[in-house]
């Protein structure tokens, strides 16, 4: 789906207040609401926008370790379907990424405490197709989440 300039600057104020009325946002772009409403949901349609959420503090959850494990699978593919199924049933790992490189997979993951992270790593690494992990733990994030679309 191609943007325009308009969409672009209706994306930008979106992520960074994703409960902004279309009204508010119309003001800014210079459009009337019902455009603003047109045009997001036509990115929502298109898969541009993908959903809304809450941005929760994991603090507030109890898991204020952040952590990143890169993760390297023996060249078995008809074994990383457990390491996947591993992936998505556990709630401590946020994000997974197929990487090219080094490591096969990179994880994000949030923690109630070293020993919690511990946990998590020995039972990664009991995996089969896992042969090796690397963690590495966050101390400050000086950025988060993706930087807003530019025009």
């Amino acid at each position: 789906m191609e943007l325009d300039r308009i969409d672009r600057e209706i994306l930008v104020r979106l992520k960074a207040d994703g409960r902004a009325t279309h009204a508010a946002i119309a003001q800014e772009v210079g459009l009337t609401g019902p455009a603003v409403f047109a045009r997001v949901r036509r990115m929502e349609r298109n898969g541009v926008i993908k959903g809304y959420q809450a941005d929760i503090d994991p603090s507030a959850e109890g898991k204020p370790l952040l952590a990143f494990i890169r993760v390297t699978t023996r060249p078995r593919l008809d074994e990383t379907d457990s390491f996947e199924t591993f992936v998505l049933a556990d709630e401590r790992i946020v994000e997974c990424h197929d990487v090219d490189g080094e490591d096969s997979f990179i994880l994000k993951v949030n923690c109630a405490s070293p020993a919690d992270l511990r946990e998590l790593l020995l039972r990664i690494r009991s995996i089969p197709v896992v042969s090796r992990t690397v963690s590495s733990i966050a101390l400050i994030t000086i950025k988060g989440k993706g930087a807003p679309p530019t025009e």
